[in-house]
């Protein structure tokens, strides 16, 4: 099949653009994926601490209000005397004060028999009536603590009455003499603990879980629970219920031991429609794209060959013999709609080639934004320096032609800060010499950035030389005097006047009149005497346009050079 001039120049571009959309779509996706997944994972592991946070707060509150019940005044007495209902009298405010609901208090005489229990409930704490199971005599954290290994100290432990696991905290009670004679236990339901910790799952050590506030709780394999050490965490993607939920494991330790391990888990059926919602947009924006490109570049291409495949056909023809014929009719019609074809591209062509350059510009000039917007103390300074460049321009008298080429000097002159890091952009106080050579490095960094683009020749010596001085001390090439562009000379004065005017991490900007009179100090060293006598001139408007971009133009501070 022969294909026609203008599809053997699409075609190729039609391929290709299809190939780097299809490629460029995939690795956008798999970057935007990728940092989803990874604020996904942040905020899991900040949920983990944060539950792990409020175990160690549980576990201290929990010590404070076992601390109350076994140091409160005649609860010794009580208890050596089995007195219950004193016990019950002591005892029970104190329960009332733990914000628990479900709390329980029971007490122990030194053999492990329970004598009094105080129950939590929503309308308050109540002593019911006991029934010694001996539950707790057999426990390796009351006998300890019965014991009195290691005076004074107090243990937590996880109660195994199955179905209703509830966490303990007990404390011994001594009396005068130091004996003990008893302990107080406290206990608060696990089920209520978890409550506190949505996305929680409480598992004993064996991996069996105890408590969750998720309709289905993660399996802790034994795999897993083989990799969980104190320091390390485990994260698992798993099903439940239907959803992928991530979850990450960790132990779960209460007053130094380890009682069983905990999960964290969150639904990632929100990142899996996010990262579908950011593939669908993408797909469409590449469609839109290549769509309009081919349509753009078919329809330049018939323009393109129409001519060329107009004299290709009259070439057959008069090949074949009709010489006569293609003379008269080429001379009368298709010469003449070749003439006005041309002309209408050359209009076209001039047109597209201006818009383009209009677009470039606003993406250089953006970029400039975004870098001046790194540092929030320099945010909007190209503008403001562009629209003081102007100003000072008009007193000179600058035509039309120069002040096109300033404005866009002035909005790209600290384009070059691209490559300077932020630690050193963002220093707040002197730059050392390797910092302040990376600094100076930005004006030729920008100019090399701009000089590929023909329709930014006339503004790439503001971009390069701005910060030379009229005495020869600047850089990046010591010019002296007027072998610095006026153009470049305007805009070193408004750069310098909205740096000095502008606040920095280690000072104030100075007030109008400040700063005013170090420009007026510089004139014949750092600056061009008749830039500074065009500054002054115009100064109240100056002052006008950095009042409307936020300027205070009131701090008292000593004048310093930018």
């Amino acid at each position: 099949m022969r294909l026609s001039i203008r599809y053997k120049i699409i075609l190729p571009f039609a391929v290709l653009l299809v190939f780097v959309g299809v490629t460029g779509t995939g690795v956008a996706t798999a970057q935007l994926t990728n940092a989803a997944a990874a604020e996904f994972d942040a905020k899991l592991l900040h949920s983990s601490l944060q539950a792990n946070q409020l175990l160690a707060q549980l576990d201290a509150d929990r010590m404070a209000d076992l601390r109350r019940a076994t140091d409160t005044v005649g609860v010794a007495e009580a208890l050596a005397s089995g007195d219950a209902a004193g016990l019950a009298r002591l005892l029970t405010p104190i329960a009332a004060n733990v914000p628990a609901a479900g709390i329980q208090l029971r007490v122990l005489d030194v053999n492990g028999k329970e004598l009094l229990r105080i129950q939590g409930s929503p309308n308050g704490p109540s002593p019911i009536d006991v029934t010694d199971s001996g539950v707790f005599r057999a426990q390796p954290a009351v006998v300890s603590v019965l014991a009195g290994a290691d005076a004074g100290e107090r243990r937590a432990f996880l109660s195994g009455q199955p179905g209703q696991p509830v966490l303990y905290w007990a404390g011994a009670v001594r009396i005068t003499s130091e004996r003990i004679i008893g302990a107080v236990l406290l206990g608060e339901s696990l089920t209520e603990v978890a409550a506190g910790i949505p996305g929680a799952t409480f598992y004993d050590l064996s991996g069996v879980p105890l408590a969750t506030t998720l309709r289905a709780a993660p399996v802790a394999s034994e795999t897993v629970r083989r990799q969980l050490t104190a320091e390390n965490a485990v994260r698992v993607n798993q099903t439940l219920g239907g959803h992928l939920y991530h979850t990450l494991f960790s132990t779960w330790t209460i007053h130094g031991i380890q009682v069983g391990f905990l999960a964290m888990a969150a639904d990632a059926g929100s990142l899996l429609s996010l990262v579908a919602q950011q593939r669908l947009i993408l797909t469409l924006i590449f469609t839109a794209a290549a769509l309009l490109t081919l349509l753009v570049g078919t329809v330049t291409a018939s323009l393109l060959t129409r001519p060329v495949e107009l004299l290709v056909r009259s070439m057959r023809e008069v090949s074949a013999g009709d010489l006569h014929h293609r003379a008269t009719v080429a001379s009368q019609d298709e010469i003449g709609y070749l003439a006005r074809t041309f002309n209408e591209m050359t209009a076209s062509l001039e047109e597209k080639t201006a818009a383009l350059e209009e677009t470039t510009f606003a993406s250089m000039e953006a970029l400039a934004r975004a870098i001046d917007a790194r540092d929030s103390t320099t945010f909007g300074h190209s503008a403001r320096v562009a629209a003081v460049s102007l100003e000072i321009a008009d007193a000179m008298r600058l035509c039309a032609k120069d002040r096109e080429a300033l404005r866009r000097a002035a909005l790209l002159h600290d384009i070059g800060k691209i490559g300077v890091e932020d630690k050193v952009l963002r220093k707040p106080g002197p730059l050392s010499d390797s910092e302040a050579d990376d600094m100076r490095a930005h004006p030729r960094i920008g100019y090399d950035m701009l000089k590929g683009l023909r329709f930014l020749q006339p503004s790439l010596p503001g971009v390069l030389y701005h910060h030379e001085r009229w005495d020869g001390a600047g850089y990046p090439t010591g010019l002296t005097g007027t072998a610095i562009p006026l153009p470049v000379r305007i805009l070193a004065v408004a750069d310098v006047f909205d740096a000095l005017t502008s606040d920095r991490p280690y000072r104030e900007g100075l007030s109008f009149e400040a700063a005013t009179a170090a420009i007026r100090i510089e004139a014949g060293l750092q600056f061009d005497p008749d830039v500074v006598t065009a500054f002054l001139t115009r100064r109240p408007a100056i002052e006008s346009i950095l009042r409307r971009s936020g300027r205070r133009g009131a701090a008292v501070a000593e004048p310093e050079a930018a």
